[in-house]
């Protein structure tokens, strides 16, 4: 399965590059639950894909400027798979430029991701977007 898997999460990102925010939430099960860092500007967990575009990717696009994932490495386990990506971006309120390692860990359901688990260093993070008041 995992083979299948990181296939899955291959196409989110694809579909995350391309801009195409309803095929990433068309990934995504129903009740899909997405941890962002605690310590993120939107940190904690948001549950369903629209929570997800609210509380996540809109706010994302409020405050970095030509903000982008790249991924560099996948591997899984079962149904599990973990994604080494980097964000880059320039900090819309600060004008610094964002180049940041991350870890994605996903989990895949019949097809769809059905949680999703961001590791970043908060504290860089932070000195490009600050966490919101």
């Amino acid at each position: 399965m995992s083979e299948q898997s990181i296939e899955v999460v291959k196409r989110i990102y694809g579909a995350f590059e391309q801009g195409d925010v309803p095929a990433v939430l068309g990934a995504f099960t129903d009740d899909i639950e997405w941890y962002e860092a605690e310590g993120m500007p939107y940190g904690g967990l948001h549950r369903g894909g629209e929570a997800v575009a609210q509380q996540v990717f809109g706010p994302i696009n409020e405050d970095v400027e030509g903000f982008a994932v790249t991924p560099e490495e996948f591997m899984g386990s079962g149904d599990t798979v973990a994604a080494v990506v980097r964000y880059t971006g320039t900090g819309k309120a600060t004008r610094k430029a964002l180049d940041v390692p991350v870890v994605h860990v996903w989990d895949i359901r019949d097809g769809k991701a059905e949680r999703f688990r961001q590791f970043i260093d908060t504290a860089k993070y932070g000195e490009v977007v600050p966490t919101r008041a």
